[in-house]
């Protein structure tokens, strides 16, 4: 089996067929060229030296041959057919009526010439039509010689030496179909696979944006609504209430780029108009959060990574408020060349992440399983007493990434 060296396999196959194509070319080629020096030994040896004249029937093989090399075109490959047959013909014409007890007993010198043919026959890109073509070329080769034999009255032995030789080129022919046939199965059971696959990983993605999407509205909003007295709802909570319901019906679990929270920024000094909104809210419930380090950096993201911040420093924040004990929240932004690094951290309680309940999907969708999804990654520092810190490490858009310095 040759060694790919790691190449891909469409690569692979062409650089056999290509050294295939080349070997077989070198072998016509030396047949023809044994085929001449023959003639030229059995006109030196033959008393009447009518032999020479077959050397002439060979050069319009030769030329056929170069110009079929140069163009791999099906009417150039049958016009050298042609030419091939017809000058075989008067070339073992020729040399049986010059010896025709020599060439009954031994008709190597009548095979060279098909030989070449057969070899040379075959396109560059193996296959079906090259099976055809070479059964071709060696059919006509042939007949070309038994209707010259007919003519002579002499007719020689059957050829097996130009049959075992297109009986080898066959079997790499049709090798390289059924290998061709099995590749381009295998080729669609991978496209298969991998669109299944795609479609598993997106399915899996929006049941990940939509269990994040109702633990933040909904439970989010029951939770809070358990813990008041009862009564009027204040302005606050009517507008989150009313701003979750809006976000339900308008199906906003999947960002684009058109809508998402974060599209539309303020200028660079401030911040993003979804991230602001996070922090007005949050101050509008009583959660006092500071913002600090380099907030031009916040204005890099693409709409989708600057709406799953959004939304996670928003579900962050509302634990911070409901669990931590304190309110206040500090928020610190750092760029760096191809990422930014957000971090939020309070001084309350704390907690212990493996006491958390698995039903409980605060922390693990709708913090960092939308930092995830959005193609970032997460820290989490905290322990009960010693409060909490989240550390997002998100991709910036690529036409605001800049070379490390």
């Amino acid at each position: 089996m040759p060694m790919t060296l790691g190449m891909p396999r469409e690569a692979s196959a062409r650089s056999v067929v290509l050294a295939i194509s080349s070997a077989s070319l070198a072998l016509g080629s030396s047949a023809l060229a044994i085929a001449a020096v023959l003639v030229v030994l059995r006109t030196i040896n033959s008393p009447t030296h009518e032999a020479w004249l077959a050397l002439v029937f060979l050069v319009p093989i030769v030329v056929a041959m170069a110009v079929r090399h140069r163009r791999d075109d099906l009417r150039v490959t049958i016009a050298y057919l042609a030419v091939a047959a017809v000058s075989i013909g008067f070339y073992s014409s020729i040399l049986i009526n010059a010896a025709p007890d020599a060439i009954v007993e031994s008709p190597f010198i009548l095979s060279l010439p098909q030989i070449a043919v057969v070899y040379t026959v075959a396109p560059r890109v193996l296959g079906l039509q090259s099976l055809v073509l070479i059964c071709t070329a060696y059919l006509l080769g042939q007949l070309a010689v038994y209707a010259a034999a007919m003519n002579a009255g002499h007719l020689p032995s059957f050829d097996y030496l130009t049959a075992a030789c297109t009986a080898v080129v066959v079997v790499i022919s049709a090798a390289d179909l059924l290998l061709r046939h099995r590749t381009a199965s295998d080729h669609r059971a991978v496209a298969r696979a991998r669109h299944e696959a795609d479609a598993m990983h997106y399915q899996q993605e929006l049941e990940s944006q939509v269990v994040a999407l109702f633990h933040d509205t909904v439970l989010s909003e029951l939770t809070v609504l358990s813990h008041q007295p009862p009564g009027p709802l204040g302005d606050a909570q009517r507008s989150a209430i009313q701003r979750d319901l809006a976000l339900i019906a308008e199906g906003s679990w999947w960002p684009d780029d058109a809508s998402a929270p974060g599209a539309a920024t303020s200028r660079a000094g401030e911040l993003p108009a979804g991230l602001a909104d996070v922090v007005a809210t949050s101050h509008a419930e009583g959660l006092a959060v500071d913002v600090d380090g380099d907030i031009a950096s916040l204005h890099r993201f693409t709409p989708a990574v600057a709406a799953a911040l959004a939304l996670a420093l928003r579900q962050t924040l509302v634990n911070v408020r409901q669990h931590s004990g304190v309110d206040r929240a500090e928020i610190v932004v750092d760029g760096e060349a191809d990422a930014v690094v957000v971090m939020i951290a309070d001084a309350g309680r704390g907690f212990d992440p493996a006491a958390v309940p698995p039903d409980r999907f605060g922390v693990s969708q709708s913090i960092q399983g939308r930092i995830r999804d959005a193609g970032g990654q997460t820290q989490l520092w905290t322990s009960p007493g010693n409060g909490t810190a989240y550390m997002f490490t998100l991709p910036v858009a690529p036409e605001h990434a800049w070379e490390p310095g």
